[in-house]
């Protein structure tokens, strides 16, 4: 299904679909179920359509496995039995043919790009993604290279797909309450960014360079230098690294390599990304990290990168170094910071809560557990996030994604280890090292800003008393929801005019036009749920 009609018909399918069934049970079956059958059927509609995506992705390819594998990414915001589905999803499929690759590269380099440009190019692909797959190659001086090409025609395919995304997105915020609660079209957003970074070959070379840089102080942290000279659209051509994969125990064992070194030097790697560097490797998965003989780390792939502002990197050493020097206030302050919280949050019921999550999780070796145990601790915390006014900002979407990832590789690397604990010990040596900050200047910072607020605050009422300048604040709440009222109202006539006027002139049309009337009838079928969804809005 390479055309554009087709691709855009299935994407636009599921999301009718899926939007069809959860206002059925919203507006329809909810009205038989009590509220335990209303829960059980809301998650078993989620399992459902992450089920109907994860079928259609395999079938279809491309795109779909990229939006089933981020929106696996996205626990903080989509429920469990949603994400559990397309996490299944595997990034693994099957590379194009060698005639595919050929065409490529004689359109990037010349019929003769074997022996001009390469001395050789393994037809075999190496590694194959969605968008793109790897060929091992050597250049006339001997030199071992890697080249990363996207596949053909992927960029059509991928724009096609991410438009089609877009107007279902569009049609679920309009037609169910998921639009609002989950904030659906900040996700496409996020994943329109990141699949145009991956398609980006100079972009990637440029990350790459960057990382490099950042690191350059650090023998043992690395990437593959890039070769520009031979980099073409479609084509990113680097030095081929080679190692062990630190999901492959028994060859680092084989090796000699200390997995609990190699499992700390990963999470300070990270740390620096984070506290100090601020642009981080999006994508840790064993496949993009190579452990050479040494123990060095060199990391490959950086077509998903992630981008920290200077503030919210403020914001995150403020909630570390709470947590180091175990300071609830400073770390309730900078989750805060963060935009963890959503506005009108209780701030005294935070701290208890966050002080709470923070003691079972540091006091926990959740890797020893049993499975019930982790199950009973995995609900607790999903249920602690849920209940409390949390919410996590799109912008964050790659470091959750790189955190996940990362704490599935250390974990056999370090066997009955807390991962949280693991994360603090990392994060001491970089917890106020930006822009020459001292940990002992945050403290006095701290120090002074929480024995100057009351004062200030005190002083602040003083003056709008003296000026007369205090307000007493009036609830216009009733009066926004009566004109909201009225607006629903409208909107949901102007729908059922339009879907009864459609429906009508089907009914006329009758057998004489039959595709016309197919399409009156979709339309009408579209206009009536239109009416529904403006009037709960209301």
């Amino acid at each position: 299904m390479d055309s554009r009609l087709g691709r855009t018909a299935a994407v636009l399918r599921l999301a009718l679909g899926a939007a069809v069934r959860a206002l059925w049970l919203a507006r329809v079956r909810s009205r038989w179920l009590d509220a335990e059958q209303r829960i059980q059927a809301e998650r078993a509609l989620w399992a459902t359509e992450g089920r109907r995506l994860r079928e259609a992705a395999t079938r279809q390819g491309g795109m779909l496995i990229k939006i089933g594998q981020f929106l696996s990414t996205r626990a903080d915001v989509l429920p469990e039995e949603f994400t559990r589905e397309v996490g299944q999803l595997q990034d693994v499929v099957p590379p194009v043919g060698w005639l595919q690759v050929d065409e490529v590269l004689r359109g990037a380099y010349g019929a003769r790009y074997v022996p001009d440009v390469f001395a050789e190019i393994n037809q075999t692909a190496a590694a194959a993604a969605s968008l793109a797959q790897v060929h091992h190659g050597r250049l006339a001086d001997g030199r071992a290279v890697a080249l990363k090409i996207l596949r053909p025609g992927i960029e059509r395919a991928v724009r096609i797909d991410l438009d089609a995304v877009r107007i279902a997105v569009s049609w679920l915020n309009r037609l169910t309450s998921w639009g609002k609660r989950f904030d659906l079209m900040a996700i496409w957003r996020e994943l329109h960014e990141t699949t145009e970074q991956e398609l980006d070959v100079f972009g990637e070379a440029e990350r790459g360079r960057r990382f490099a840089e950042n690191f350059k102080d650090d023998p043992m942290v690395g990437a593959p230098l890039v070769m520009d000279e031979l980099t073409r659209p479609g084509v990113l051509v680097m030095e081929l690294v080679r190692g062990i994969k630190p999901d492959q125990l028994d060859a680092l064992d084989a090796a000699g390599i200390d997995r609990q070194l190699l499992a700390k030097r990963l999470i300070e790697s990270y740390m620096k990304q984070w506290l100090v560097d601020g642009f981080f490797h999006a994508d840790p998965h064993p496949g993009n990290i190579f452990v050479k003989p040494d123990g060095a780390i060199i990391y490959v792939d950086f077509g998903m990168m992630g981008e920290m502002r200077p503030e919210d990197q403020t914001a995150l050493r403020e909630l570390v170094q709470g947590v180091i020097t175990n300071d609830l206030d400073r770390a309730t302050r900078g989750l805060v910071d963060l935009g963890f919280v959503r506005p009108g949050a209780d701030i005294g019921k935070l701290r208890r809560a966050f002080g709470f999550l923070l003691d079972r999780m540091l006091g926990t070796t959740f890797f020893r557990a049993s499975g019930p145990e982790v199950e009973a601790f995995v609900r607790e915390i999903r249920d602690f996030l849920y209940e409390q006014p949390f919410q996590v900002p799109a912008r964050y979407t790659f470091l959750g994604r790189a955190l996940g990832i990362l704490s599935g590789i250390v974990a056999p690397l370090a066997p009955g280890q807390n991962f949280v604990r693991l994360l603090i010990d990392g994060a001491r040596r970089y917890a106020g090292a930006a822009a020459g900050a001292s940990g002992t200047r945050d403290v006095l910072k701290g120090l002074l800003r929480r024995v100057s607020e009351p004062a200030a605050q005190a002083l602040r009422l003083l003056q709008k008393l003296d000026r007369d300048d205090y307000r007493i604040p009036i609830d216009f709440e009733p009066l926004r929801r009566e004109m909201r009222a009225g607006r629903a109202a409208l909107r949901a006539l102007t729908w059922v005019t339009l879907g009864g006027f459609a429906a009508l002139t089907a009914a006329l049309v009758g057998v004489a036009m039959p595709t016309l009337r197919d399409v009156l009838i979709v339309l009408s079928v579209v206009f009536f749920l239109g009416a529904i969804a403006a009037q709960r809005r209301s």
